[in-house]
């Protein structure tokens, strides 16, 4: 199977960090190609941000989506999710962190999000909202981490990685028992944080390159 992996955002270090995530999940018959989008933003950061995104990946997929079977939405809000699907409707169409949690509600009863910046957070609530799975979110945490976007972050960084395991406390405390992480700066953290707060923790891309894998065999095939 090709899969597309749309990072409608212009940070190609990101991009780098959303692939690697990727290909951990492939299998032996997958390739994958990682497209970064042009222009702006560099990284979500709002809602202004976030409407320039959805466009970018609608723009990217027109250019690569012929030749792919299946694209994953690399933003961790899944913009432009749902026009993509009414788009492309033979190609499974799975976002990062629709991904993480959905497959999260299989697994437990009571998650908790993860993700850098407190201005996020509404737009997290409101995705989680969208997915129509708000009762099941029961913590959110979004400590500030401004050096994490940096071209210069690669692998797992000490720092954050701290950051991340001090957030998880309050939050199994609150009842969650798995952690999402949403942000694709935070791509390749889960197995590290994981054995660090002894919960399970989901990656989104991996998760959503599961998914696909799942959808791809059970997908009506077009007339």
């Amino acid at each position: 199977m090709r899969l597309l992996l749309i990072n409608p955002n212009t940070s190609t270090h990101i991009t780098q960090r959303l692939a690697s995530s990727a290909r951990r999940a492939l299998g032996p018959d997958d390739t994958l190609t990682a497209v970064t989008a042009q222009g702006s933003p560099q990284v979500v950061r709002g809602a202004a941000d976030l409407l320039v995104a959805n466009t970018n990946a609608l723009a990217l997929a027109h250019r690569h989506a012929a030749q792919h079977d299946a694209i994953v939405l690399a933003i961790s809000l899944d913009g432009a999710a749902i026009p993509l699907r009414r788009q492309y409707p033979a190609l499974p169409v799975v976002g990062m962190t629709e991904a993480a949690l959905l497959t999260a509600c299989l697994r437990v009863e009571r998650i908790g999000l993860l993700t850098l910046g407190a201005d996020m957070l509404p737009l997290y609530r409101d995705r989680v909202v969208e997915i129509g799975i708000a009762s099941r979110v029961v913590a959110y945490a979004a400590p500030e981490a401004p050096a994490a976007f940096g071209a210069d972050a690669a692998g797992v960084a000490p720092d954050l990685l701290d950051l991340l395991t001090d957030a998880c406390e309050p939050m199994r405390a609150a009842g969650a028992q798995l952690i999402v992480l949403a942000g694709a700066v935070l791509c390749g953290y889960a197995e590290a944080l994981q054995a660090r707060c002894a919960l399970p923790v989901l990656d989104g891309v991996y998760c959503a390159v599961r998914q696909i894998q799942s959808l791809s065999r059970n997908m009506p095939k077009p007339h």
